[in-house]
């Protein structure tokens, strides 16, 4: 009885104490699984911060930075200017001032016109005007001077894109169109590349009639009668007409040599029923026999009998292959002859390319002369040159004006500045409501102020900052775990630790032919810690608390050199 007291008492005391050992077990995994999500955290909001002066570093100097000195540098030591002009873009202004200060003197009349008045003003500071210089307008964008040679005028890109570009333009010495028309001159030299031509082809390729087309269009561009226009439609139907008739003539070869082919043919069979027949009586028979009747020729009389009739097969398989040779001679004859024709009506087609081509040519070479000097220039070398060589000037006129400007800008200004406040004391806002409604009546329309108009009212201003105030500006703070401060100086240190984060970067840049592809410049960066460093000093137990991700990973980083990213290895 006793024994059994003493096992239940230390049985229950094992209960007790199994119980309350895997109770502190269990509530120790759960601290620290905690105190390790509390680093993690901490370390994702110091990585996104990094990121953003990161971002920042880029934007400022064009790549990242590989190393934590350099970028906790630029933090610390960085200005950045940039242009305000939130004010400027709530505002607008009239498109039509001319119609808006026209309503104005309307409605206000007998009021102060603001444009008088600021001139009255200036007048008693002794202010006075000038008229701007070329330069000056240049400066201010009233005008745009641009210089051209006479070629660059008369052969513009829109005319190039209407030109038969075979024939490309030689704008060091215009040789082509000079060579051509050089060869109009006289039908001799025009006709010079075709003598190697018979009379026959020449005709039936009409020269004579091609070359006065030719000459006639030169002369109606560089004669003094501005009434007279080139035409080149009679040029362009030769050429229609060539190339229909080289399909004629190709044609015909085609049937020649069929029956050059199938003479041929005939020769060989005659050929071959003579060697049969030769088998079948016996050489030395055909060799008598071919004697015999050459005697009996020579006589005048005709051999008879067996050797008659052999005779007569002989001649007959004879005068068929002779006939048929006759026959593919004449047709070889005929084919070199069409073939010559063929050769001469491409070079006619070629040469009215390349001549119509040099008509149109000149024509704009004179036109552009005419627009320039508002004469016709009857000399083609005369032409030539200018047009090689003439340097012309093109004024512009971007915005109209007066083109005056005041001696004393200054003064002026303020002259400006006591005109509008003049204005202002004079028009009521009811006056103001009522000028704003016949404007919009009339279908004024309004526009963004530019940027010269939003410094002149004060609402375009210049700010200068900390790049670390613009990096975390409110907007960003908004969106940042406030549970984990904002300090910059250990910005760059792992938390509870005195390791820093790993940085590195690079770029990497396309060759010409990635270039050709598309491909652009590539910036990459990465900052990181192991989880060895970011759970430095927790219970060893840790390391078997690590989840699936923390194991797989073994670092938690931000960015990339992989892959152009800039986003986190944790799921973000």
């Amino acid at each position: 009885m006793k024994s059994t007291i003493i096992k239940i008492v230390l049985l229950s005391i094992v209960i007790c104490l199994a119980y309350f050992g895997l109770y502190d077990n269990i509530t120790n995994e759960i601290y620290v699984r905690e105190k390790m999500d509390e680093r993690k955290s901490e370390n994702i909001q110091k990585l996104k911060d990094l990121r953003e002066i990161q971002l920042e570093y880029k934007r400022q100097k064009g790549y990242y930075a590989d190393n934590a000195d350099s970028l906790i540098y630029f933090l610390f030591n960085t200005e950045v200017t940039y242009i305000n002009t939130e004010k400027a873009d709530e505002d607008s202004i009239p498109v039509d001032m001319n119609k808006w200060n026209s309503i104005q003197n309307k409605i206000s009349r007998g009021k102060i016109n603001p444009s008088l008045e600021a001139k009255r003003i200036y007048a008693e500071m002794g202010g006075n005007w000038k008229t701007l210089t070329e330069k000056e307008k240049i400066d201010k964008g009233y005008i745009e001077v641009n210089y051209y040679t006479a070629h660059e005028l008369a052969f513009t890109t829109d005319y190039q894109e209407t030109r038969n570009n075979s024939f490309k333009i030689d704008t060091q010495n215009l040789a082509n169109i000079k060579r051509s028309y050089n060869n109009q001159k006289s039908y001799t030299s025009f006709k010079s590349e075709y003598n190697a031509y018979s009379d026959e082809v020449i005709r039936k390729l009409e020269i004579n009639n091609i070359y006065e087309d030719f000459h006639a269009n030169f002369n109606a561009i560089l004669d003094l009668d501005t009434n007279t226009n080139i035409s080149t439609e009679n040029l362009k139907s030769k050429v229609s007409d060539n190339e229909k008739e080289l399909k004629i003539l190709k044609s015909q070869i085609s049937d020649k040599e069929d029956s050059k082919e199938n003479a041929k043919n005939i020769i060989r069979a005659s050929k071959k029923q003579r060697n049969t027949y030769t088998e079948t009586i016996g050489e030395k028979m055909v060799v008598k026999v071919r004697e015999k009747a050459a005697k009996k020729d020579e006589k005048g009389k005709v051999l008879k009998g067996r050797k008659g009739k052999i005779w007569s097969i002989l001649n007959s398989q004879d005068s068929t292959e002779q006939v048929n040779k006759v026959i593919v001679e004449d047709c070889k004859n005929i084919i070199l002859k069409l073939e010559n024709e063929i050769e001469a009506r491409k070079k006619v087609i070629k040469s009215l390319g390349k001549n119509i081509q040099s008509i149109h040519d000149v024509n704009a070479m004179q036109n552009q002369y005419i627009n320039e000097r508002s004469v016709v220039n009857t000399n083609f070398d005369d032409l030539a040159f200018y047009t090689l060589n003439e340097e012309i000037k093109i004024v512009t006129t971007l915005r109209k004006g007066r083109y005056t400007v005041p001696t004393k800008p200054n003064k002026w200004k303020q002259a400006k500045l006591e005109a509008d406040f003049l204005v202002e004391q004079s028009i009521d806002e009811e006056m103001i409501a009522q000028i704003t409604k016949e404007y919009v009546i009339s279908k004024g329309e309004y526009r963004n102020l530019t940027t010269e108009e939003g410094y002149a009212r004060g609402l375009i201003t210049t700010v200068t900052q900390n790049v670390e105030n613009i990096i975390f500006d409110n907007i960003y703070m908004e969106t940042r775990n406030e549970d984990v401060p904002l300090n910059l100086d250990s910005i760059t240190y792992i938390p509870h630790t005195d390791n820093l984060y790993t940085f590195d970067a690079k770029e990497t840049h396309p060759n010409i032919i990635e270039e050709q592809k598309g491909e652009l410049d590539k910036y990459y960066f990465v900052i990181y810690s192991s989880y060895d460093n970011v759970f430095l000093g927790l219970d060893e137990e840790e390391k078997i608390l690590r989840n699936g991700e923390e194991r797989k990973n073994k670092k938690i980083q931000i960015g990339s050199l992989e892959e152009v990213a800039t986003n986190g290895n944790w799921g973000e």
